[in-house]
């Protein structure tokens, strides 16, 4: 993908938990100490009922309305999904406007590159089942469809910033945001975007909360959440914001034997590739974020990083589940807890097969 001379560089990030809004929130919960508990917040009282009887703890983003980041208009049919990116990206773009070297005619060239299992799944259930069970494709609200395709999000936020780079989805699993970033540092690095917004990003709702349950693949002692975390990407030389971090190397492989073993094996693969692009080697990394804990797959990717004995920060005990957001919060944590100077390493597995590895040089920025 890149070497560590020409590495894109994280110049700004914006996130969205359950720990509430910003980057300060969320170092504050990723430093809370185990006995604290996980923060609950009720869901909207609109669908309380609606997880009734859904197995262990439920978490959204603490007292969430989109009308707090943009203006009112035109926010009436927007799905959750689309909502939390868009805030996330609004606050984004606000904070960049004050570095230094950032213009307002920089904007027309930024993309997206936005990772999404799924898009939402709450809007695509909802206008079948209107459909099929409600009152007919003739009197379905056509405002209501394009929250049902995969590229919503993405889309939407380039339309309300006005970003005219390339704009694309990645759907990879809990890995999508992981892909988005490989995505995005290859289209800057073959000169086919400069700035890019990436990221992940995940809503609540009872669909998506009886999903996770039933695949048994996330244990239940870990919270249902949602999230969205959004980061700058930019070549180096773009603009004079000081690094938070570069990407000397990220990479999504595959495991073609779906066992412990099989994962692990991959996942070793991964890692060993993004460290050798990156020029660094295993002792060099002082800070590790794993993205299968709490889940069937951490013991395979236990195996894969048995030989790392860095610091490690598991975003899922601390956020719970965010689907395809977790990779997204992952980056966001190296920049929040990584000490500058430092090597942070990200990783991943998916119970489809996909395995994925990130190497982030933490800068003085942070």
């Amino acid at each position: 993908m890149t070497n560590r001379a020409n590495a894109p560089r994280i110049i700004d990030v914006s996130v969205l938990s359950v720990a509430g809004v910003g980057m300060e929130a969320l170092r504050e919960r990723l430093n809370a100490p185990a006995a604290e508990g996980f923060p609950l917040t009720p869901p909207p009282q609109a669908d309380a009922g609606d997880y009734a009887g859904i197995p262990g703890d439920i978490s959204p983003v603490p007292s969430f309305d989109i009308t707090d980041f943009v203006p009112k208009k035109g926010t009436k049919n927007i799905d959750r999904t689309t909502a939390l990116g868009l805030a996330a990206s609004a606050r984004l773009k606000r904070t960049l406007t004050d570095h230094p070297g950032i213009t307002g005619d920089s904007w027309p060239s930024t993309g997206v590159a936005m990772g999404s299992m799924v898009g939402s799944l709450r809007s695509s259930i909802e206008l079948d089942s209107s459909v099929i069970e409600g009152a007919g494709i003739d009197l379905i609200n056509p405002a209501r469809f394009p929250n049902t395709t995969m590229n919503c999000c993405a889309s939407q936020v380039a339309i309300w910033n006005g970003f005219r780079g390339p704009n694309s989805t990645l759907a990879n699993g809990s890995l999508s945001a992981v892909s988005a970033l490989q995505y995005a540092a290859r289209l800057i690095h073959r000169g086919h975007a400069r700035r890019m917004f990436v990221g992940g990003v995940e809503e609540l709702s009872p669909h998506t909360a009886w999903g996770i349950r039933s695949k048994k693949i996330v244990h239940d002692t870990v919270p249902v959440s949602e999230a969205a975390a959004v980061f700058a990407l930019e070549p180096e030389g773009l603009s004079q914001a000081p690094a938070l971090a570069t990407v000397p190397a990220c990479a999504v492989g595959f495991a073609p034997e779906r066992t412990n073993a099989g994962f692990a094996d991959a996942l070793r693969r991964v890692v060993a590739g993004v460290l050798r692009q990156a020029e660094v080697d295993d002792t060099a990394v002082d800070l590790v974020l794993p993205g299968a804990e709490g889940t069937v797959l951490a013991e395979a990717e236990q195996a894969a990083l048995a030989g790392f004995t860095a610091q490690r920060v598991d975003v899922r005990t601390a956020l719970g589940e965010c689907g395809s957001a977790t990779g997204a919060l992952q980056v966001a944590a190296a920049l929040a807890v990584g000490r500058p100077g430092g090597t942070a390493l990200i990783t991943g597995i998916d119970i489809s097969g996909a395995v994925g590895a990130a190497v982030l040089r933490i800068g003085a920025g942070t």
